[in-house]
């Protein structure tokens, strides 16, 4: 069969369940990537293919599962790409995002120009590992601790840590700051938190509500209880870097949700931060809040 007219009939059968034919045609590809283990270049060079009885059936099911049970694509694949890395997937450990993407990249451009690459970094609420794998990959003279409350997460990033021949990132079990011991000291605090209101939560779709954990994503005071605790401790873990200073870098980058950026900036003022930044999505929606503490005191918790 005509390998496009595949990609049609897949993408048609998808779209009873998703409404984006653009999503629809890439999960298409993925599907029969994964399927055929052959990347989509050469898929498209044979121009047809033949499924087995076997293949055929694994589609059958996958469709099932993405339709009736609103299963994530990432969850089914087992994997997803992330700046440079593969990085294991599994329910209910917190799907890696585009957008959470977009900022490490951006962060990773940013790093190159730290002639002192030898840093030290945490990633707090590291969930499948994805933002300090990707770190790492691309600075090996840096350390980063990935840190979770999830026991499931940090075996998560470990297999990922084989999977991926990565020897400077040392996964640490804590719930926020609290097992981290205060003798430890960052450049730089990057966090990924739960930052969603209970009332957003409900009106997420099922694919997220059904599949993963509520723990990753769910915050009181309005999504903003993990953030103003991060924002509050972080200063009794961060250390001085000269170079970082005088090139503005930032210490503490926090993911946040959509519309939060005025909030966080606020908080984050209160704090007495410094140099404060909201970074935008390609979709010109807040994601990121990042600051220095140059006007915080440091002393132990």
């Amino acid at each position: 069969m005509n390998i496009i007219k595949v990609i049609q009939q897949l993408s048609k059968q998808l779209s009873s369940a998703y409404q984006d034919s653009t999503l629809c045609q890439q999960y298409a590809w993925w599907i029969l990537e994964a399927i055929t283990k052959k990347d989509k270049t050469a898929l498209i060079t044979q121009e047809t293919i033949t499924l087995d009885q076997q293949q055929q059936k694994t589609i059958e099911q996958w469709l099932f599962k993405l339709i009736n049970e609103k299963i994530p694509i990432q969850y089914l694949l087992g994997f997803v790409p992330f700046n440079g890395v593969t990085i294991l997937t599994e329910p209910p450990i917190l799907i890696p995002r585009p957008e959470t993407e977009e900022w490490c990249l951006n962060l990773i451009k940013q790093l190159r120009s730290l002639e002192n690459k030898q840093i030290t970094i945490l990633d707090l609420c590291a969930g499948s590992g994805c933002i300090a794998l990707a770190i790492a990959k691309h600075y090996p003279e840096a350390i980063i601790y990935a840190s979770d409350l999830s026991q499931q997460a940090i075996a998560l990033i470990k297999r990922n840590i084989v999977r991926n021949k990565i020897s400077n990132v040392i996964p640490l079990h804590s719930d926020l700051f609290t097992a981290i011991p205060v003798a430890i000291k960052f450049d730089l605090i990057v966090a990924n938190p739960p930052y969603v209101s209970l009332a957003a939560w409900q009106q997420l779709d099922a694919s997220v509500t059904n599949w993963e954990d509520p723990t990753a994503l769910i915050a009181n005071d309005g999504g903003l209880a993990f953030i103003k605790k991060i924002i509050k401790e972080a200063p009794s873990f961060i250390k001085p870097n000269r170079e970082m200073k005088e090139k503005n870098f930032p210490q503490l980058i926090i993911e946040i949700g959509y519309n939060q950026g005025q909030a966080v900036m606020q908080v984050m003022k209160g704090a007495r931060y410094n140099n404060i930044l909201i970074q935008k999505d390609l979709e010109q929606k807040d994601r990121t809040v990042s600051g220095r503490i140059d006007n915080v005191a440091t002393s132990p918790i």
